[in-house]
């Protein structure tokens, strides 16, 4: 069976993006689009808490992650 990989970083990258626009939107519109925006920040900051929650690096029994590989496997890989 084939193992697929795969990462959300462009979203989060695009949650970001949207973020970015509405925050500098925010400022010129009436206050009942305000709210909206105020609202549609809202959800964004919690889609990217999910995303953060379940995307995070592997971690050890100690709290401790690893999200580069060691210098001894970068050498044998290059060696290969």
């Amino acid at each position: 069976m084939a193992k697929i990989r795969f990462t959300l970083k462009g979203i989060s990258k695009e949650i970001a993006k949207a973020e970015k626009k509405l925050r500098s939107i925010r400022g010129k519109v009436i206050v009942v689009d305000q709210h909206k925006i105020n609202l549609n920040l809202q959800g964004l900051e919690k889609c990217q808490g999910i995303i953060r929650n379940f995307c995070r690096p592997p971690t050890t029994h100690f709290g401790q992650t690893f999200t580069a590989k060691t210098k001894a496997k970068a050498r044998a890989r290059a060696r290969a």
